[in-house]
């Protein structure tokens, strides 16, 4: 497995982890928000808060970092 692909794992699963912690919340307080809405809010709040990736070349070759904005240092893959 490249790391492109380890990079992009980590990427859905995060966004994943994030968009269910999302709507299990909006479940809970919002008992009557039709479903829809729920996947709507959470995919919204899922995809500011999963981490960014880009992709940089450098003079050793490409460099692939993840950028959260829970974590003030970038991870470089």
């Amino acid at each position: 497995m490249n790391k492109k692909t380890k990079v992009r794992i980590l990427w859905y699963l995060s966004f994943l982890i994030i968009f269910l912690i999302v709507w299990t919340i909006l479940h809970f307080t919002f008992r009557n928000l039709e479903s829809q809405y729920k996947g709507i809010i959470s995919g919204g709040i899922a995809g500011l808060l999963s981490p960014r990736i880009k992709e940089y070349e450098t003079q050793s070759g490409k460099q692939t970092q993840l950028k959260w904005i829970f974590m003030k240092k970038v991870i470089t893959i």
